[in-house]
């Protein structure tokens, strides 16, 4: 059987576990995109079972649940979107998830408008998004000023969304991932002790291994 299931209203993609409950099956929803803000996806052989939504960007996590002692913000800052979760005590709060129009795009936007505004000149895109993701580039220091500036003062935005959401960092830890992570690293106030940062490209395939070797084991099958 297959019927639509809506989501959470995550402008993402996302995948969704199905469980049975005890001695149950799981299933996997096939992602298959969104609606104005509402996820939807294919759910295969549903019944009355109870749905456990983890989203898109959670699979870059999953492999490390163990790590998630107390309470923690997931923040996933991709290229046009900030995706938010709360993990507590090693469990996703699926009502605690959140989606706001901060990413990497926005933040070339608003150097490239400050440069503009600051030095009345039109920068490429690439040595902006080079000075994002490291810190630097070989170009004049006026416009290298100008540029860390603007993306320190983008990420600042990104920290005041987070307490918008309640990120407060004496009462929890804060992981990131995606590739705006490098503007958190680079330009970003935090503490570094309470504030993760996780720069692991192959994140994404661990996380749905992990997701994958839990269904087959669920399911009775074997790993070889």
């Amino acid at each position: 059987m297959k019927r639509e299931v809506p989501g959470f209203g995550f402008g993402d993609v996302f995948l969704a576990e199905v469980s049975a409950g005890a001695g149950g099956s799981s299933q996997v929803m096939e992602a298959v995109g969104s609606f104005y803000g509402v996820g939807y996806g294919i759910l295969t052989d549903a019944g009355d079972v109870g749905l456990h939504v983890i989203t898109f960007f959670f699979g870059e996590q999953f492999y490390r649940l163990q790590d998630f002692k107390g309470i923690n913000m997931l923040a996933d800052i991709g290229n046009g979107t900030m995706n938010i979760m709360y993990i507590n005590n090693s469990r996703p709060l699926e009502k605690k998830c959140f989606t706001e129009k901060y990413g990497t795009h926005q933040c070339v936007l608003a150097v490239r408008e400050s440069l503009l505004k600051e030095l009345g000149t039109v920068v490429d895109d690439l040595v902006i998004e080079q000075v994002i993701r490291t810190g630097t580039a070989d170009i004049g220091e006026k416009y290298l000023t100008v540029i860390r500036k603007a993306a320190g003062d983008y990420t600042k935005e990104i920290f005041h969304k987070l307490r918008e959401r309640e990120y407060n960092p004496e009462l929890m830890r804060l992981y990131v991932v995606g590739g705006g992570g490098c503007m958190i690293q680079n330009f970003g106030e935090y503490d570094k002790s309470r504030v993760t940062i996780v720069r692991d490209i192959c994140a994404t395939a661990k996380g749905y291994e992990a997701m994958t070797v839990r269904k087959i084991q669920r399911n009775g099958g074997m790993l070889v």
